[in-house]
């Protein structure tokens, strides 16, 4: 090195870079070397413009782009800088709450993967504990239960297109459900009442969704949903059978309606849930 010049190889490996990103900068005005040879156009750079070169690059890990980081160096103005950092954590905040979003996602999928494969099979009942619940539910447009599932389907695939539209997120076909009346359900005229998606629950309070609480459960698990009725029989005597008298609507969930063995299928897995308290009375 004489009289602090170095050669534009020399800057790269003092500074870790390549001939290629020297020049870049050099070409859009960044970092332009102190002097360029006219016989040969070998650029010749001060080992003081090193500094300048850290600066570039580490404005460059925090997102800056070459466009805003020349325009923070043509300014030279701290009251501009200091704008351009305040709008870079403006875009910082919406790409953590977008990456945050996204990973939950992912975590909720993984759950409900492990969930999905390790279903008790079809006819199985149960008593599961159900945890509270945020959910959006119309009105049944048709009675599904006198219908095949493409119906349900076809009306769960516009309702959550119509969600979308208003900006909710996080709700899938696969994490669905109807509902019948307790009554209709007692008196075997299985009629549906609403139809509905369980939400997040940072989407319950934009969507002005109802809340479920949780409850104590009996439960029947199908795969098949021309079978509902016949469960739905089966899942009142099953009440009668544990003693246990059934407080509030009837549920139709959900779980999945994807194909195990080839997920360009559809094959929908049910649950039929309605809540429960003991009998008083059980061996009267």
């Amino acid at each position: 090195m004489k009289n602090n010049r170095l050669s534009i190889g020399q800057m790269a490996e003092l500074n870790h870079t390549t001939l290629a990103t020297l020049r870049l900068y050099d070409e859009n005005g960044l970092l332009k070397p102190v002097n360029v040879d006219p016989t040969n156009g070998y650029r010749i750079y001060d080992v003081l413009q090193s500094t300048a070169f850290h600066i570039i690059q580490y404005n460059k890990e925090l997102s800056l782009s070459l466009k805003e980081i020349k325009e923070v160096l043509d300014r030279s103005d701290f009251d501009f800088l200091s704008a351009a950092y305040q709008r870079k954590l403006v875009d910082l905040d919406k790409e953590l709450k977008e990456i945050l979003w996204k990973k939950t996602e992912i975590e909720k999928i993984l759950l409900w993967m492990d969930y999905f494969r390790h279903l008790p099979p079809a006819g199985t009942f149960t008593m599961a504990y159900i945890p509270k619940s945020y959910v959006y539910a119309e009105p049944a447009a048709r009675d599904y239960f006198q219908e095949d599932f493409g119906s349900v389907v076809y009306d769960l695939s516009h309702m959550e297109g119509a969600l979308r539209q208003k900006g909710a997120r996080g709700i899938y076909p696969y994490d669905a459900f109807l509902s019948m009346k307790l009554d209709d359900f007692e008196a075997g005229h299985y009629r549906t009442e609403q139809l509905g998606v369980n939400l997040p629950k940072e989407e319950a309070a934009k969507l002005h969704a109802e809340v479920w609480p949780s409850n104590m459960s009996a439960c029947v698990y199908l795969d098949d949903f021309t079978q509902a009725a016949d469960y739905l029989d089966q899942l009142r005597a099953y009440c009668e059978k544990q003693h246990c008298t059934p407080t509030g609507d009837v549920t139709c969930q959900i779980i999945g309606i994807i194909d195990k063995k080839d997920f360009r299928k559809t094959s929908e897995i049910l649950r039929l849930q309605v809540p429960v308290e003991p009998s008083e009375n059980p061996h009267q």
